[in-house]
């Protein structure tokens, strides 16, 4: 009977290796190197259970496949078959009895398996592995096995029969918790990255709020020259009192998906507060800035000249205002104060266009002197 405990002693550590990897990986930032780290990892884990001979009723070696079975499922052949080269090294190196075969078998093929049921979302944690695979895999090995058996002895006993089906309920019954503690995890990783996007998201447009919008822009600020746009949606107060506060929501949001699909890949967009939006611009020369500001002003008053009937009294349109860094490190919070007296330019002057800030007259003579 004690021969039954090995393998079960084997799966639980196993487990607990599976935990303990997971834990790491969580605390470490690897995702550069993750395809590596893993089968190091994997190769590792092989070996150890290769520490752990089961008796010879069981027709296995060891349950040095479980670990490649993983590889496979999240990661792929690549990395499940350089999972491999540690245990197959290891097995050639101690002059294994049949190492060819039993690399073949053990290793390459449950690679070559567990591959099979790959997904690319496996891996990134978006998507959970769903746990019938553990028996779909575990099945297929134990038909490989029973009819390699078959094959090589030209006989099959029920004894093996019996021990091959108590493997595969142990083999089975592992990978199942084993998946199972890889979609817990990756379940707290997505509750973590929801939260982190709640707090550094605008919930009415889903854009990024200001509060992830400042260090963005502080760190770009730092390194180059860029341009502060800030654009305000002209005659909102009036649209919000016409039709309610409702379709003033659902004005903001087709404004600010028209705007994302607008501004230039580079650039960063997040909403200000109310109906105003803020601009990361790595456009710089006035002249272009300022027809970049023309294009948008002049986009989203097409776009919109019949929502409600066009609000032929007063259109639906935006205002822009630009104020561009004379250097990098320049403050973040002056760029954005004259973007803003810019923007108050353009409000003031018949809106539904951009105005590029310039420094009064007299102050930009005390700072060239």
């Amino acid at each position: 009977m004690n021969e039954y405990l090995i393998p079960l002693t084997s799966a639980c550590t196993l487990v607990t290796l599976n935990y303990l990897a997971l834990k790491v990986h969580s605390k470490m930032l690897i995702d550069s190197h993750e395809h590596l780290f893993a089968s190091l990892l994997t190769g590792l884990a092989s070996i150890i259970m290769m520490l752990v001979p089961l008796p010879e009723t069981f027709g296995l070696i060891d349950l040095r496949s479980l670990p490649i079975f993983m590889a496979g499922l999240r990661y792929g052949l690549p990395v499940a078959l350089f999972s491999t080269i540690l245990p197959a090294g290891s097995s050639i190196i101690s002059q294994e009895n049949q190492a060819w075969f039993i690399i073949a078998q053990d290793l390459i093929a449950p690679a070559f398996i567990s591959s099979f049921f790959h997904n690319k979302e496996y891996r990134n944690g978006f998507l959970d592995i769903p746990i019938r695979l553990a028996l779909q895999i575990c099945g297929f090995v134990f038909i490989m096995r029973i009819l390699t058996h078959s094959f090589l002895e030209r006989s099959l006993s029920w004894s093996y029969t019996l021990d091959q089906l108590f493997m595969f309920a142990i083999t089975s019954a592992t990978l199942f918790m084993i998946i199972i503690m890889v979609n817990d995890e990756n379940n707290n990783w997505r509750l973590q990255r929801k939260l982190e996007m709640q707090a550094n998201q605008d919930g009415l447009t889903k854009l990024p709020n200001l509060r992830s919008f400042m260090p963005i822009a502080q760190s770009t600020l730092h390194k180059r020259k860029v341009s502060i746009m800030m654009i305000d949606l002209d005659n909102f107060k009036l649209y919000n009192d016409r039709f309610g506060h409702l379709e003033g929501d659902q004005l903001l949001q087709e404004v600010s998906s028209v705007l994302r699909h607008l501004i230039h890949e580079q650039d960063y967009l997040a909403r200000y507060g109310g109906e105003e939006f803020i601009l990361l611009c790595t456009e710089t020369d006035p002249a272009r800035v300022l027809s970049y500001g023309q294009t948008l002003c002049t986009s989203i008053s097409e776009l919109f000249l019949y929502k409600k009937n066009g609000l032929e009294a007063a259109p639906i349109s935006i205002s822009i205002g630009i104020s561009t860094a004379e250097s990098p490190h320049m403050d973040l919070k002056t760029l954005i104060s004259e973007a803003d007296h810019a923007l108050y330019q353009s409000k003031h002057t018949g809106k539904n266009r951009p105005t590029l800030f310039k420094q009064p007259q007299g102050i930009a003579q005390k700072m060239n002197a």
